[in-house]
Protein backbone atom coordinates (compact mmCIF):
# COMPACT_ATOMS: atom_id res chain seq x y z
CA UNK A 1 0.00 0.00 0.00
CA UNK A 2 1.35 3.41 -0.95
CA UNK A 3 1.46 6.43 1.33
CA UNK A 4 -0.06 8.75 -1.23
CA UNK A 5 -3.37 8.00 -2.96
CA UNK A 6 -3.34 7.16 -6.63
CA UNK A 7 0.19 5.76 -6.76
CA UNK A 8 1.01 2.06 -6.93
CA UNK A 9 4.19 1.05 -5.16
CA UNK A 10 6.36 0.59 -8.32
CA UNK A 11 5.44 4.12 -9.45
CA UNK A 12 4.97 5.75 -6.09
CA UNK A 13 7.53 8.55 -6.45
CA UNK A 14 6.29 11.59 -8.28
CA UNK A 15 8.51 14.22 -9.89
CA UNK A 16 10.25 16.21 -7.18
CA UNK A 17 11.10 19.89 -7.55
CA UNK A 18 14.77 19.13 -6.79
CA UNK A 19 17.05 16.19 -7.40
CA UNK A 20 19.21 16.97 -4.40
CA UNK A 21 20.44 13.70 -2.93
CA UNK A 22 19.65 14.76 0.63
CA UNK A 23 16.12 15.70 -0.28
CA UNK A 24 15.57 12.30 -1.87
CA UNK A 25 16.98 10.57 1.21
CA UNK A 26 14.51 12.40 3.43
CA UNK A 27 11.55 11.87 1.11
CA UNK A 28 12.32 8.17 0.76
CA UNK A 29 12.58 7.75 4.53
CA UNK A 30 9.32 9.66 5.02
CA UNK A 31 7.40 7.31 2.74
CA UNK A 32 8.99 4.19 4.19
CA UNK A 33 8.06 5.15 7.75
CA UNK A 34 4.53 6.15 6.75
CA UNK A 35 3.99 2.90 4.86
CA UNK A 36 4.89 1.05 8.06
CA UNK A 37 2.65 3.16 10.31
CA UNK A 38 -0.50 2.92 8.18
CA UNK A 39 -0.20 -0.73 7.18
CA UNK A 40 -3.52 -2.56 7.62
CA UNK A 41 -5.21 0.60 8.92
CA UNK A 42 -8.49 1.98 7.57
CA UNK A 43 -8.05 5.31 9.36
CA UNK A 44 -4.60 6.29 8.16
CA UNK A 45 -3.07 5.02 11.37
CA UNK A 46 -5.10 7.40 13.56
CA UNK A 47 -6.64 5.78 16.67
CA UNK A 48 -10.24 6.49 17.53
CA UNK A 49 -9.28 8.18 20.80
CA UNK A 50 -6.34 9.72 22.62
CA UNK A 51 -6.64 7.49 25.68
CA UNK A 52 -2.99 6.46 25.51
CA UNK A 53 -1.76 9.78 24.13
CA UNK A 54 -1.07 8.30 20.68
CA UNK A 55 -2.73 11.18 18.84
CA UNK A 56 -1.02 13.78 21.02
CA UNK A 57 2.48 12.31 20.84
CA UNK A 58 2.32 10.20 17.67
CA UNK A 59 -0.20 11.28 15.07
CA UNK A 60 0.65 14.94 15.63
CA UNK A 61 4.27 14.35 14.55
CA UNK A 62 3.02 12.63 11.40
CA UNK A 63 0.75 15.58 10.67
CA UNK A 64 3.71 17.93 11.02
CA UNK A 65 5.64 15.73 8.60
CA UNK A 66 2.95 15.94 5.95
CA UNK A 67 2.82 19.72 6.36
CA UNK A 68 6.58 19.98 5.83
CA UNK A 69 6.38 17.83 2.72
CA UNK A 70 3.53 19.94 1.36
CA UNK A 71 5.54 23.11 1.96
CA UNK A 72 8.68 21.70 0.36
CA UNK A 73 7.24 20.01 -2.73
CA UNK A 74 3.98 21.82 -3.44
CA UNK A 75 2.46 18.45 -4.29
CA UNK A 76 -1.25 18.53 -3.33
CA UNK A 77 -1.22 14.85 -2.36
CA UNK A 78 0.48 15.74 0.91
CA UNK A 79 -2.12 18.34 1.91
CA UNK A 80 -4.87 15.89 0.90
CA UNK A 81 -3.49 13.18 3.13
CA UNK A 82 -2.93 15.66 5.97
CA UNK A 83 -6.57 16.73 5.74
CA UNK A 84 -7.63 13.08 5.97
CA UNK A 85 -5.60 12.70 9.16
CA UNK A 86 -7.07 15.92 10.56
CA UNK A 87 -10.62 14.70 9.92
CA UNK A 88 -9.95 11.51 11.88
CA UNK A 89 -8.27 13.49 14.66
CA UNK A 90 -11.15 15.96 15.00
CA UNK A 91 -13.56 13.03 15.27
CA UNK A 92 -11.63 11.87 18.34
CA UNK A 93 -12.28 15.03 20.40
CA UNK A 94 -13.96 14.58 23.77
CA UNK A 95 -17.07 16.57 22.89
CA UNK A 96 -17.57 14.56 19.69
CA UNK A 97 -17.20 11.25 21.49
CA UNK A 98 -19.32 12.38 24.45
CA UNK A 99 -16.46 11.90 26.89
CA UNK A 100 -15.95 14.07 29.99
CA UNK A 101 -12.70 14.77 31.82
CA UNK A 102 -12.01 14.36 35.54
CA UNK A 103 -14.04 17.48 36.28
CA UNK A 104 -17.05 16.42 34.23
CA UNK A 105 -16.25 18.75 31.30
CA UNK A 106 -16.57 17.52 27.71
CA UNK A 107 -14.40 19.95 25.77
CA UNK A 108 -13.23 20.26 22.12
CA UNK A 109 -9.89 18.65 23.03
CA UNK A 110 -8.28 15.22 23.31
CA UNK A 111 -8.02 14.00 26.88
CA UNK A 112 -5.86 11.12 27.96
CA UNK A 113 -6.27 8.67 30.82
CA UNK A 114 -3.28 6.40 31.02
CA UNK A 115 0.39 6.80 31.99
CA UNK A 116 0.33 10.61 31.84
CA UNK A 117 -2.06 11.19 34.74
CA UNK A 118 -2.42 10.38 38.42
CA UNK A 119 -4.28 7.17 39.25
CA UNK A 120 -6.60 6.56 42.20
CA UNK A 121 -7.85 3.49 44.04
CA UNK A 122 -11.21 3.57 45.84
CA UNK A 123 -10.99 1.77 49.19
CA UNK A 124 -14.45 0.89 50.61
CA UNK A 125 -15.69 0.39 54.14
CA UNK A 126 -17.47 -2.75 55.28
CA UNK A 127 -20.80 -1.44 53.97
CA UNK A 128 -19.35 -1.03 50.50
CA UNK A 129 -19.26 2.78 50.61
CA UNK A 130 -16.06 4.42 49.34
CA UNK A 131 -14.17 5.55 52.44
CA UNK A 132 -10.67 6.43 51.23
CA UNK A 133 -9.19 7.54 47.92
CA UNK A 134 -5.52 6.63 47.49
CA UNK A 135 -3.78 8.45 44.64
CA UNK A 136 -0.48 7.53 43.01
CA UNK A 137 1.51 9.79 40.67
CA UNK A 138 3.43 8.65 37.59
CA UNK A 139 5.72 7.10 36.61
CA UNK A 140 4.30 3.58 36.63
CA UNK A 141 1.13 4.72 38.35
CA UNK A 142 -0.97 2.32 36.28
CA UNK A 143 0.96 -0.65 37.68
CA UNK A 144 0.14 0.25 41.28
CA UNK A 145 -2.11 -1.84 43.51
CA UNK A 146 -3.40 -0.74 46.90
CA UNK A 147 -3.72 -3.42 49.58
CA UNK A 148 -5.39 -2.88 52.98
CA UNK A 149 -5.41 -5.34 55.85
CA UNK A 150 -6.82 -5.17 59.40
CA UNK A 151 -4.33 -4.35 62.12
CA UNK A 152 -5.09 -4.74 65.80
CA UNK A 153 -8.26 -3.29 67.29
CA UNK A 154 -10.21 -0.05 67.06
CA UNK A 155 -10.68 -0.44 63.31
CA UNK A 156 -7.03 0.21 62.54
CA UNK A 157 -5.53 -1.03 59.29
CA UNK A 158 -2.29 -1.08 57.30
CA UNK A 159 -2.04 0.13 53.71
CA UNK A 160 0.53 -0.92 51.11
CA UNK A 161 1.04 0.46 47.61
CA UNK A 162 3.14 -1.74 45.34
CA UNK A 163 3.54 -2.51 41.68
CA UNK A 164 6.01 -3.52 39.02
CA UNK A 165 8.86 -1.03 38.82
CA UNK A 166 7.63 0.92 41.86
CA UNK A 167 9.17 1.16 45.34
CA UNK A 168 6.86 -0.46 47.88
CA UNK A 169 5.18 1.98 50.26
CA UNK A 170 3.55 0.86 53.53
CA UNK A 171 1.85 2.81 56.31
CA UNK A 172 0.42 1.16 59.44
CA UNK A 173 -2.03 1.96 62.19
CA UNK A 174 -4.47 3.92 60.01
CA UNK A 175 -8.05 4.87 60.85
CA UNK A 176 -11.10 6.01 58.89
CA UNK A 177 -12.26 8.11 61.86
CA UNK A 178 -11.84 11.84 61.03
CA UNK A 179 -11.30 12.57 64.73
CA UNK A 180 -8.57 9.94 65.19
CA UNK A 181 -4.99 11.16 65.39
CA UNK A 182 -4.14 8.34 62.96
CA UNK A 183 -6.74 9.32 60.35
CA UNK A 184 -5.54 7.83 57.10
CA UNK A 185 -5.24 10.92 54.92
CA UNK A 186 -3.12 12.85 57.46
CA UNK A 187 -0.80 9.91 58.11
CA UNK A 188 -0.32 9.42 54.38
CA UNK A 189 0.47 13.12 54.05
CA UNK A 190 3.09 12.97 56.78
CA UNK A 191 4.62 9.80 55.31
CA UNK A 192 4.77 11.15 51.74
CA UNK A 193 7.85 10.09 49.76
CA UNK A 194 8.80 11.63 46.44
CA UNK A 195 9.59 8.30 44.76
CA UNK A 196 6.35 6.53 45.67
CA UNK A 197 4.22 9.71 45.51
CA UNK A 198 1.22 8.36 47.45
CA UNK A 199 -1.44 10.64 48.91
CA UNK A 200 -4.92 10.02 50.27
CA UNK A 201 -8.28 11.64 50.91
CA UNK A 202 -10.98 10.54 53.34
CA UNK A 203 -14.38 10.30 51.71
CA UNK A 204 -17.14 11.34 54.08
CA UNK A 205 -19.89 8.84 54.77
CA UNK A 206 -22.61 9.34 52.18
CA UNK A 207 -20.49 11.67 50.03
CA UNK A 208 -20.79 9.37 47.03
CA UNK A 209 -24.53 8.85 47.52
CA UNK A 210 -25.91 12.38 47.84
CA UNK A 211 -25.54 12.50 51.62
CA UNK A 212 -27.23 9.18 52.39
CA UNK A 213 -25.74 5.77 53.00
CA UNK A 214 -26.93 2.76 51.10
CA UNK A 215 -28.28 1.42 54.39
CA UNK A 216 -30.63 4.40 54.59
CA UNK A 217 -28.88 5.83 57.64
CA UNK A 218 -27.84 9.47 57.71
CA UNK A 219 -24.05 9.97 58.02
CA UNK A 220 -24.33 11.43 61.51
CA UNK A 221 -26.23 8.31 62.62
CA UNK A 222 -23.80 5.82 61.07
CA UNK A 223 -21.68 3.52 63.24
CA UNK A 224 -17.87 3.87 63.22
CA UNK A 225 -16.52 2.86 59.82
CA UNK A 226 -14.35 -0.21 59.33
CA UNK A 227 -12.19 -0.68 56.24
CA UNK A 228 -12.96 -3.56 53.89
CA UNK A 229 -9.74 -5.59 53.50
CA UNK A 230 -8.57 -6.38 50.01
CA UNK A 231 -6.41 -5.32 47.09
CA UNK A 232 -7.75 -2.54 44.89
CA UNK A 233 -6.65 -1.45 41.41
CA UNK A 234 -6.11 2.16 40.49
CA UNK A 235 -7.89 4.05 37.72
CA UNK A 236 -6.14 6.86 35.85
CA UNK A 237 -7.75 10.28 35.84
CA UNK A 238 -8.89 11.71 32.51
CA UNK A 239 -7.12 15.00 31.77
CA UNK A 240 -6.77 17.16 28.67
CA UNK A 241 -3.09 18.08 28.54
CA UNK A 242 -2.16 21.45 27.06
CA UNK A 243 1.03 20.03 25.55
CA UNK A 244 -0.91 17.48 23.52
CA UNK A 245 -3.45 20.09 22.44
CA UNK A 246 -0.56 22.21 21.19
CA UNK A 247 1.00 19.29 19.34
CA UNK A 248 -2.27 18.46 17.60
CA UNK A 249 -3.41 21.97 16.72
CA UNK A 250 -0.04 23.17 15.38
CA UNK A 251 -0.08 21.29 12.04
CA UNK A 252 -3.81 22.00 11.62
CA UNK A 253 -3.20 25.74 11.92
CA UNK A 254 -0.15 25.33 9.69
CA UNK A 255 -2.22 23.80 6.91
CA UNK A 256 -4.68 26.70 7.05
CA UNK A 257 -1.78 29.14 6.87
CA UNK A 258 -0.13 27.30 3.99
CA UNK A 259 -3.35 27.47 1.99
CA UNK A 260 -3.78 31.18 2.60
CA UNK A 261 -0.18 31.96 1.67
CA UNK A 262 -0.02 29.76 -1.44
CA UNK A 263 -0.53 32.12 -4.40
CA UNK A 264 -0.62 29.26 -6.90
CA UNK A 265 -3.42 27.43 -5.04
CA UNK A 266 -1.70 24.17 -6.04
CA UNK A 267 -0.22 22.87 -2.79
CA UNK A 268 -3.65 22.78 -1.10
CA UNK A 269 -6.41 21.59 -3.44
CA UNK A 270 -9.95 22.97 -3.48
CA UNK A 271 -11.35 19.90 -1.72
CA UNK A 272 -9.16 20.72 1.29
CA UNK A 273 -9.65 24.48 1.12
CA UNK A 274 -13.37 23.95 1.62
CA UNK A 275 -12.66 22.57 5.10
CA UNK A 276 -10.21 25.22 6.31
CA UNK A 277 -12.68 27.48 8.13
CA UNK A 278 -13.80 24.50 10.18
CA UNK A 279 -10.20 23.55 10.90
CA UNK A 280 -9.33 27.05 12.12
CA UNK A 281 -12.40 27.13 14.34
CA UNK A 282 -11.40 23.77 15.83
CA UNK A 283 -7.92 25.12 16.63
CA UNK A 284 -9.26 28.27 18.27
CA UNK A 285 -11.73 26.35 20.41
CA UNK A 286 -9.12 23.81 21.46
CA UNK A 287 -6.55 26.35 22.67
CA UNK A 288 -9.27 28.39 24.39
CA UNK A 289 -10.13 25.32 26.43
CA UNK A 290 -6.78 25.79 28.22
CA UNK A 291 -7.07 29.52 28.93
CA UNK A 292 -7.57 28.82 32.63
CA UNK A 293 -4.08 27.26 32.72
CA UNK A 294 -2.25 30.31 31.36
CA UNK A 295 0.21 31.97 33.73
CA UNK A 296 2.10 35.25 33.30
CA UNK A 297 5.49 35.69 34.93
CA UNK A 298 7.92 38.54 35.49
CA UNK A 299 10.13 39.76 32.65
CA UNK A 300 7.30 39.55 30.09
CA UNK A 301 7.39 35.77 30.37
CA UNK A 302 4.48 33.38 30.31
CA UNK A 303 3.68 29.70 30.14
CA UNK A 304 1.00 27.11 30.79
CA UNK A 305 0.72 25.32 34.12
CA UNK A 306 -1.34 22.63 35.76
CA UNK A 307 -3.80 23.75 38.39
CA UNK A 308 -3.11 22.59 41.97
CA UNK A 309 -6.18 20.34 41.97
CA UNK A 310 -5.56 18.71 38.57
CA UNK A 311 -4.85 14.98 38.92
CA UNK A 312 -1.40 15.02 37.31
CA UNK A 313 2.05 14.34 38.67
CA UNK A 314 3.06 18.01 38.88
CA UNK A 315 -0.23 19.66 39.81
CA UNK A 316 0.25 23.35 40.51
CA UNK A 317 3.53 23.54 38.57
CA UNK A 318 4.51 25.05 35.25
CA UNK A 319 4.72 22.75 32.24
CA UNK A 320 8.18 21.78 30.98
CA UNK A 321 9.55 24.25 28.44
CA UNK A 322 9.00 21.97 25.46
CA UNK A 323 5.39 21.35 26.49
CA UNK A 324 4.28 24.96 26.73
CA UNK A 325 6.22 25.76 23.55
CA UNK A 326 4.07 23.13 21.81
CA UNK A 327 1.20 25.54 22.42
CA UNK A 328 3.45 28.48 21.57
CA UNK A 329 3.93 27.26 17.99
CA UNK A 330 0.18 27.18 17.47
CA UNK A 331 -0.10 30.77 18.71
CA UNK A 332 2.50 31.90 16.19
CA UNK A 333 0.26 30.61 13.40
CA UNK A 334 -2.85 32.04 15.02
CA UNK A 335 -1.23 35.46 15.20
CA UNK A 336 -0.69 35.29 11.44
CA UNK A 337 -4.11 33.85 10.65
CA UNK A 338 -6.27 36.11 12.83
CA UNK A 339 -4.19 39.24 13.31
CA UNK A 340 -5.28 39.28 16.95
CA UNK A 341 -2.82 40.99 19.27
CA UNK A 342 -3.58 38.57 22.10
CA UNK A 343 -2.26 35.63 20.11
CA UNK A 344 0.97 37.44 19.24
CA UNK A 345 1.47 38.51 22.85
CA UNK A 346 0.97 35.00 24.17
CA UNK A 347 3.48 33.59 21.68
CA UNK A 348 5.91 36.36 22.66
CA UNK A 349 5.52 35.60 26.37
CA UNK A 350 6.53 31.99 25.78
CA UNK A 351 9.41 33.16 23.58
CA UNK A 352 10.64 35.37 26.44
CA UNK A 353 10.47 32.35 28.76
CA UNK A 354 12.76 30.36 26.47
CA UNK A 355 15.17 33.22 25.79
CA UNK A 356 15.55 34.00 29.50
CA UNK A 357 16.70 30.40 30.05
CA UNK A 358 19.36 30.41 27.30
CA UNK A 359 22.64 30.57 29.21
CA UNK A 360 25.90 31.09 27.28
CA UNK A 361 28.45 28.97 29.06
CA UNK A 362 31.55 30.72 27.71
CA UNK A 363 30.18 34.18 28.45
CA UNK A 364 30.16 35.38 24.84
CA UNK A 365 27.03 36.71 23.22
CA UNK A 366 27.00 34.01 20.57
CA UNK A 367 28.61 31.25 22.64
CA UNK A 368 27.01 27.83 22.91
CA UNK A 369 23.90 27.97 25.07
CA UNK A 370 22.30 25.58 27.50
CA UNK A 371 18.78 25.65 28.86
CA UNK A 372 16.88 23.50 31.36
CA UNK A 373 14.10 20.99 30.75
CA UNK A 374 11.90 22.74 33.31
CA UNK A 375 11.60 26.56 33.14
CA UNK A 376 14.10 28.10 35.56
CA UNK A 377 11.47 30.32 37.17
CA UNK A 378 9.11 27.41 37.79
CA UNK A 379 8.25 25.31 40.82
CA UNK A 380 9.79 22.04 39.62
CA UNK A 381 13.13 23.62 38.73
CA UNK A 382 13.26 25.35 42.12
CA UNK A 383 11.59 22.59 44.15
CA UNK A 384 9.10 23.07 46.98
CA UNK A 385 8.40 21.94 50.52
CA UNK A 386 5.23 20.83 52.24
CA UNK A 387 3.42 23.53 54.18
CA UNK A 388 2.04 21.08 56.71
CA UNK A 389 -1.46 20.98 55.29
CA UNK A 390 -2.91 19.92 51.90
CA UNK A 391 -5.14 23.00 52.09
CA UNK A 392 -2.19 25.38 51.81
CA UNK A 393 0.14 23.31 49.61
CA UNK A 394 0.65 24.33 46.01
CA UNK A 395 -0.10 20.79 44.87
CA UNK A 396 -2.80 18.39 45.93
CA UNK A 397 -0.79 15.36 44.82
CA UNK A 398 2.84 16.17 45.67
CA UNK A 399 3.27 17.95 49.03
CA UNK A 400 7.01 18.31 48.37
CA UNK A 401 9.47 17.91 45.54
CA UNK A 402 13.25 18.27 45.27
CA UNK A 403 14.57 20.71 42.63
CA UNK A 404 15.02 19.34 39.11
CA UNK A 405 17.62 21.36 37.20
CA UNK A 406 18.46 18.85 34.46
CA UNK A 407 19.29 20.32 31.03
CA UNK A 408 16.98 19.87 28.07
CA UNK A 409 17.39 16.53 26.31
CA UNK A 410 17.80 16.20 22.55
CA UNK A 411 14.42 14.53 22.05
CA UNK A 412 12.23 17.13 23.75
CA UNK A 413 14.44 19.81 22.18
CA UNK A 414 12.72 19.02 18.86
CA UNK A 415 9.87 21.27 19.95
CA UNK A 416 12.12 23.98 21.42
CA UNK A 417 14.15 24.22 18.22
CA UNK A 418 11.11 24.35 15.99
CA UNK A 419 9.56 27.11 18.10
CA UNK A 420 12.79 29.10 18.13
CA UNK A 421 13.20 28.99 14.36
CA UNK A 422 9.49 29.47 13.66
CA UNK A 423 9.23 32.54 15.87
CA UNK A 424 12.41 34.16 14.59
CA UNK A 425 11.53 33.59 10.93
CA UNK A 426 8.16 35.38 11.00
CA UNK A 427 7.63 38.51 8.89
CA UNK A 428 8.67 41.74 10.56
CA UNK A 429 5.85 43.25 12.60
CA UNK A 430 3.83 40.06 13.04
CA UNK A 431 5.27 39.25 16.49
CA UNK A 432 7.06 41.33 19.12
CA UNK A 433 10.83 40.91 18.62
CA UNK A 434 12.36 38.49 21.14
CA UNK A 435 15.19 36.47 19.55
CA UNK A 436 18.03 37.91 17.49
CA UNK A 437 20.55 36.30 15.16
CA UNK A 438 22.96 35.96 18.08
CA UNK A 439 20.46 33.68 19.84
CA UNK A 440 20.18 31.50 16.76
CA UNK A 441 23.96 31.33 16.41
CA UNK A 442 24.25 30.37 20.07
CA UNK A 443 21.78 27.51 19.76
CA UNK A 444 23.44 26.35 16.54
CA UNK A 445 26.72 26.34 18.49
CA UNK A 446 24.98 24.29 21.17
CA UNK A 447 24.62 21.58 18.56
CA UNK A 448 28.12 21.78 17.07
CA UNK A 449 30.00 22.21 20.39
CA UNK A 450 27.82 20.60 23.07
CA UNK A 451 25.51 18.06 21.50
CA UNK A 452 27.77 16.50 18.87
CA UNK A 453 30.32 14.07 20.23
CA UNK A 454 33.24 13.37 17.90
CA UNK A 455 34.72 10.03 18.90
CA UNK A 456 37.95 8.60 17.52
CA UNK A 457 37.61 5.77 15.06
CA UNK A 458 39.94 2.97 14.01
CA UNK A 459 43.33 3.38 12.33
CA UNK A 460 43.54 6.96 13.54
CA UNK A 461 40.60 8.04 11.42
CA UNK A 462 37.80 10.09 12.97
CA UNK A 463 34.77 8.06 13.98
CA UNK A 464 31.20 8.81 13.05
CA UNK A 465 29.88 11.72 15.13
CA UNK A 466 26.97 11.09 17.49
CA UNK A 467 24.69 13.16 19.65
CA UNK A 468 24.87 13.29 23.42
CA UNK A 469 21.70 12.91 25.46
CA UNK A 470 21.28 16.60 26.33
CA UNK A 471 22.34 20.14 25.45
CA UNK A 472 24.73 20.69 28.36
CA UNK A 473 27.93 19.56 26.71
CA UNK A 474 28.59 17.03 29.45
CA UNK A 475 25.67 14.68 29.08
CA UNK A 476 25.82 10.93 28.65
CA UNK A 477 26.03 9.41 25.16
CA UNK A 478 22.78 9.47 23.27
CA UNK A 479 20.87 6.32 22.43
CA UNK A 480 20.35 5.03 18.90
CA UNK A 481 16.79 6.30 19.09
CA UNK A 482 18.03 9.78 19.98
CA UNK A 483 20.35 9.83 16.95
CA UNK A 484 17.27 9.57 14.73
CA UNK A 485 16.12 12.97 16.07
CA UNK A 486 19.16 14.87 14.84
CA UNK A 487 17.23 16.39 11.92
CA UNK A 488 15.61 18.82 14.36
CA UNK A 489 18.76 20.96 14.19
CA UNK A 490 18.64 21.39 10.39
CA UNK A 491 16.58 24.62 10.41
CA UNK A 492 19.56 26.27 12.14
CA UNK A 493 21.87 25.61 9.20
CA UNK A 494 21.66 29.29 8.24
CA UNK A 495 23.45 30.22 11.48
CA UNK A 496 26.28 27.67 11.28
CA UNK A 497 28.08 26.23 8.29
CA UNK A 498 28.68 22.98 10.19
CA UNK A 499 25.12 22.07 11.06
CA UNK A 500 23.93 20.47 7.81
CA UNK A 501 26.98 18.25 7.29
CA UNK A 502 26.94 17.09 10.91
CA UNK A 503 23.23 16.31 10.80
CA UNK A 504 23.57 14.15 7.73
CA UNK A 505 26.67 12.45 9.13
CA UNK A 506 24.81 11.51 12.32
CA UNK A 507 21.38 10.64 10.94
CA UNK A 508 20.99 6.84 10.71
CA UNK A 509 20.02 5.35 7.31
CA UNK A 510 16.84 4.05 8.93
CA UNK A 511 15.43 4.85 12.39
CA UNK A 512 15.65 2.02 14.92
CA UNK A 513 12.47 -0.03 15.30
CA UNK A 514 9.69 0.29 16.10
CA UNK A 515 8.66 3.00 13.65
CA UNK A 516 7.22 6.04 15.41
CA UNK A 517 5.34 9.16 14.38
CA UNK A 518 8.33 11.33 15.25
CA UNK A 519 10.32 9.42 12.60
CA UNK A 520 7.93 10.73 9.96
CA UNK A 521 8.58 14.27 11.16
CA UNK A 522 12.36 13.88 11.24
CA UNK A 523 12.42 12.40 7.74
CA UNK A 524 10.31 15.29 6.50
CA UNK A 525 12.78 17.72 8.08
CA UNK A 526 15.56 16.13 6.07
CA UNK A 527 13.53 16.58 2.89
CA UNK A 528 12.33 20.08 3.81
CA UNK A 529 15.74 21.57 4.59
CA UNK A 530 17.84 19.75 1.98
Amino acid sequence: MSVLPGHDRPKRRFALPTRARRHRVGARSFHQVEDTLIRNSTTGGVPGDNEAGVIGWGTSWRMQGYLLMAERTGNPAYATRLAELIDHVLAARDEVRGIADHGGVSAPVWSTATKFTAATADVPDEAGEIALEVTVCPPRALDARVTVRPEGGEGRFALTVAGQGRPEFTVEGLSLDPADERRADRVLYAAYEQRSAVTGRLVAAGERSAGRLRTGLRPDAAPPRQVQPGTYPVRPARVALAAQTGMITYPIAGLVRLARQDPSHKAVPASVRARLDGYLDAVLRAVQAHDHQWQSASGRRGCYRWLPEEPVSFAGAELPTNEFLAMGRTFVHLAALTGEKEHAERAAAMAHSLRADLVRQDGRGDGAATWPYWPAFGRVHCGWSATGSPDTDGSAYRPAYAPVTAPEDVTHALIDLDFLHLYHSQPTGLLPPVFDDGDLRSVAATFTRHVVERTPGTDGRPGRPRMRHDVSGGGRPGTDREQAHVAAWLPLRGWSDEVADLVHAIHPPTPPPPAMGVDTYCAALLARWA
